[in-house]
């Protein structure tokens, strides 16, 4: 086992700033290490409410981005793409494999981060769900903050794709908040 590899690779993490916010020129934007840990609490918090296993989204949360350590912000929507579909899955996958052979007991970490693409199981379902919203709070308070700034090219392509309908009055909130600048 070679932990401590794996502890310095993921603290890349708090170093990689996320694409979308680099690209419209915010100062000091969130890290990929911010955005992970924000996803994971807000997981933490509403997984007994919205009756999901909490452990497996809690870990799925964590997991989620792990890749971005070596492999960066890859982003697919909007016109900030800088990769295909095909490419961040793969680069992804393989960025993945590698950190995770770094540790002892890495199969159910593997297993969660292939669910977690898949989407096709409550908890990941769940945890695309609440990496979108924690996207769109981020952009929210971004917004508010930074009063020219204006990130409604993140809420017209993401606000689609928040499907879970017990989210719906999270994601009305973000947006109220958002017009309340």
């Amino acid at each position: 086992m070679e932990f401590l590899k794996f502890a310095s690779t993921i603290g890349n993490l708090k170093k990689i700033e996320r694409t979308g916010w680099v690209k419209n020129n915010l100062p000091n934007p969130e890290s990929v290490a911010d955005h992970i840990f924000r996803v994971a609490v807000m997981a933490m918090v509403l997984a007994p409410k919205l009756k999901v296993d909490q452990n497996k989204v809690v870990k799925m949360a964590l997991v989620h981005d792990l890749a971005e350590s070596t492999v960066g912000d890859l982003v697919l929507d909007g016109k900030y793409a800088n990769v295909s579909p095909e490419e961040k899955a793969q680069k992804e996958a393989a960025a993945l494999n590698e950190l995770l052979s770094l540790i002892d007991s890495s199969e159910e970490y593997q297993q969660l981060f292939v669910k977690y693409e898949a989407g096709n199981t409550p908890e990941a379902k769940f945890v695309r769900n609440i990496d979108r919203l924690e996207m769109l709070l981020q952009a929210a308070e971004y917004e508010k903050e930074f009063s020219t700034v204006d990130l409604s090219n993140h809420f017209e392509t993401t606000i689609p794709k928040i499907v879970d309908p017990k989210l719906q009055s999270l994601l009305q909130q973000i947006i109220k908040m958002r017009s309340s600048k």
